[in-house]
């Protein structure tokens, strides 16, 4: 018996008691080329000795969807509620397995790329301006025009997760688990840190008490576990506060698109009406855009 887990905006999972499995059901269209090379980066990165559930290379099909098998992993998703999961030792853990994944994209080689990836020719690789309006373009072209200034390199540039929230995190123990790689993609490695922390911020304000020392304490500790595997670059720095606004556009687009904006519910009238006001006056995400103080 299949036990549905979720139901996202990109595809439907389930839990197989019987193979004790996961099932996921892709609602988007895929390639069975680009969903083997996700399914190859993820147990290249489970033989390195990251904590990521493994992927099974046999893929089927189902009335057009793409069916991909991964392993369990026997935890719960990290809480921001729980104290035990969100805490200075979590976000140095988050960070140290962030640092390792992008340690371990600079030795990854394959011949031929099927994934996504950002280019100087196509920096608007998910297409997300042609769904915006009018003046959201505009602020969108101006943070695009941003990373066409920056230069790609093995230190910045390679392919990463690109949904790197506590979302995607699964708690076993002392462990941390990364799962759902499937928007994974060749992108700045700052896009990365800058998801977890737009994520993390949002969660701390939106269902702990305000704590104004949380930026200084999440970032320190996530950046101190980061450096534990990897060096960050200085160009990956100044790249955050870009990709924090880049992910309000994102997400703006997402939410108008898949939810019904004729039947919203409160929260979520308020969270597109404040996405919306911090993009058209370009206020910086969390008040920061200088993340080198907590390096």
């Amino acid at each position: 018996m299949n036990k549905k887990l979720s139901g996202g905006f990109q595809n439907d999972v389930f839990y197989d008691q019987k193979s004790n499995r996961i099932i996921r059901k892709s609602n988007t269209e895929k390639t069975k080329r680009t969903v083997l090379q996700e399914i190859e980066w993820v147990n290249f990165l489970h033989k390195q000795g990251l904590d990521v559930a493994k992927a099974d290379l046999n893929v089927e099909y189902e009335n057009g969807r793409i069916i991909t098998y991964f392993e369990y992993i026997d935890g719960v998703p990290m809480d921001v509620t729980n104290p035990k999961h969100w805490n200075k030792s979590r976000f140095e853990q988050w960070g140290k397995i962030l640092g390792k994944m992008h340690s371990l994209s600079k030795e990854y080689k394959i011949s031929e790329i099927y994934r996504p990836i950002w280019s100087y020719d196509n920096p608007d690789v998910f297409r997300i301006r042609e769904q915006l309006q009018t003046n959201m373009k505009e602020i969108y072209n101006k943070y695009i025009e941003k990373l066409l200034e920056f230069r790609k390199s093995p230190s910045t540039f390679g392919l990463i997760h690109n949904d790197f929230h506590q979302g995607n995190l699964i708690v076993v123990e002392d462990k941390l688990f990364i799962i759902d790689f499937d928007n994974c993609a060749y992108n700045w490695f700052a896009q990365d840190i800058a998801t977890a922390f737009y994520h993390a911020y949002w969660q701390q304000t939106s269902f702990n008490r305000e704590n104004e020392h949380f930026i200084e304490s999440f970032m320190k500790h996530f950046f101190k576990g980061y450096k534990q595997e990897n060096v960050i670059h200085s160009d990956v720095i100044e790249q955050i506060p870009i990709f924090l606004k880049l992910r309000e556009l994102f997400l703006y687009n997402l939410f108008t698109v898949k939810w019904d904006l004729n039947q919203l519910e409160d929260w979520q009238k308020y969270t597109l009406n404040d996405l919306q006001n911090k993009i058209m006056n370009e206020i910086p995400y969390a008040d920061q855009n200088d993340f080198s103080i907590y390096v």
